[in-house]
């Protein structure tokens, strides 16, 4: 690494990578508490799901407003107030008594964390020259992958040997020591008065993703039940209303010019963003199945989801010369199915000495192939994308990975809660995750297959990315 950083570029990076990494650590270490925070609420496991979609949908929904508050406000005054209120209400998460003020505080942790990472983006291009861009990026971005890589063995550590609540609570000293690095380090810019916001495109888009994405999530607790249906209407009738006003506004909230491209609309929402679907399942999926079907501790369970992340992270080393030397499809395709068969084999293993050990290594390879997959398909999005549509596109292809996690989440709950309802049991069993499992495993198997056609034998010139 080079020595010329400055001082400004140097609290900059430490100020994004350190959000980054709270925002990330924070989604990917509640999946092994779900069980102890469930059994405190007195609630089935499969209903806190909601606490992590909810989490997911709120930045998703706050997501195309985020550009615009930072001009309107000022990046350095929306930045601090989100992260405050991100410390705020991970201490509502902590002292919640019950499941929906649990829900209310994750929504609004979640809001708060939309505004957080954008911004903190933003003040790292702001305070960082053109000569220490390259640098400063490859910093910041170790931060967001080592987090969902240590995120699940530090819950665990956390719901082992302590509370649930500390996962929360650990974030009140990462936040004042943040608020103090951005008061001292990061200057003032004055607010754009003139910036304007669709307010009726915002309000209609982010209503229709919190209410169907709640909805949709909801429907795990029973089908049967009206709530969530009406959510569902609710939404669809916000989401028509919000495409048909974009479409006729002159600056909407959201453009959709970059969805007439056919490669980025297959990964944004084709065929190449359902295949990410099973990946994201598992990390709601397999800590449940690992503590509630196979026994595991929370800390065991932990240490099966570090070598999922931990083969993602070593897959970044090679995959830009994988993709030189056999092309683009053949190693998307084989990391699809690789990953498929690794979920299969977890489901299906039946306990005995060696079932821990078994777990690790299918874990490995699924860490791997998703790393390949996911990074193949972030290069399929921006392709062919022009000065034109790039801004935009990167705005709906964010909101498209976030959207499909949340409905990866909510589909595994869903499933879980029909097999449960079909076998009569009380609790999902061995039997109901692995059928859960499967399913998932079987929807990216069909839209793999859909894709084949779709994706290019070669990407030349293309500069590998890596997804957020």
């Amino acid at each position: 690494m080079k020595r010329f950083l400055s001082l400004k570029s140097r609290g900059a990076i430490l100020i994004a990578s350190t959000a980054m990494f709270m925002v990330q650590l924070d989604a990917s270490v509640l999946a092994v508490a779900i069980p102890q925070i469930s059994t405190d609420f007195g609630l089935p496991a499969i209903e806190l799901s909601l606490a992590i979609t909810i989490y997911l949908t709120m930045q998703i929904a706050l997501l195309p407003i985020s550009g615009w508050a930072a001009e309107r406000f000022g990046p350095k005054t929306v930045f601090m107030i989100a992260t405050a209120g991100f410390a705020f209400f991970s201490i509502c998460c902590a002292a919640a008594p019950s499941f929906w003020p649990f829900i209310a505080a994750r929504a609004l942790q979640g809001a708060t964390a939309s505004l957080m990472t954008p911004v903190a983006r933003l003040l790292l291009l702001r305070q960082t020259s053109k000569e220490e861009l390259v640098d400063a990026m490859a910093i910041v971005a170790m931060p967001m992958l080592i987090a969902p890589t240590l995120g699940p063995s530090i819950g665990g550590f956390i719901v082992q040997y302590a509370r649930w609540e500390f996962i929360f609570l650990l974030n009140i000293p990462v936040t004042i020591a943040l608020l103090l690095a951005a008061w001292r380090t990061i200057p003032a810019s004055p607010p754009d008065a003139s910036r304007r916001l669709d307010m009726v495109g915002a309000a209609l888009l982010g209503g229709s993703l919190v209410c169907l994405l709640t909805g949709f999530d909801r429907l795990a607790s029973g089908v049967g039940r009206p709530l969530p249906w009406m959510l569902l209407a609710v939404g669809t009738v916000l989401c028509l209303a919000g495409l048909k006003h974009i479409r006729t506004h002159p600056d909407p909230v959201l453009k959709l010019d970059a969805l007439k491209d056919p490669s980025f609309r297959t990964t944004v929402i084709g065929a190449g963003a359902i295949v990410r679907i099973p990946a994201r399942a598992m990390l709601f999926g397999l800590p449940l199945m690992f503590q509630m079907a196979y026994g595991f501790t929370p800390i065991l369970a932990g240490v099966m989801l570090m070598a999922l992340n931990g083969g993602d992270l070593l897959a970044k080393l090679f995959i830009r010369p994988l993709f030189d030397r056999f092309g683009f499809s053949g190693p998307v395709m084989l990391s699809s199915f690789a990953g498929l068969a690794a979920i299969a084999v977890v489901a299906l293993a039946d306990q005995g000495p060696w079932l821990a050990a078994l777990i690790f290594v299918a874990l490995l390879v699924a860490g791997l192939a998703r790393s390949v997959l996911f990074t193949g398909m972030t290069s399929l999005t921006y392709v062919s994308l022009d000065k034109d549509t790039m801004t935009q596109g990167n705005v709906l292809a964010s909101i498209s990975m976030q959207l499909f996690a949340a409905l990866a989440v909510s589909l595994t709950a869903l499933l879980l809660g029909l097999l449960t309802q079909f076998t009569g049991h009380a609790e999902p069993g061995l039997m109901e995750y692995r059928g859960a499992m499967l399913a998932v495993a079987l929807i990216g198997f069909v839209a793999t297959l859909l894709m084949r056609r779709r994706i290019p034998r070669h990407l030349s010139q293309l500069a590998v990315r890596d997804e957020d």
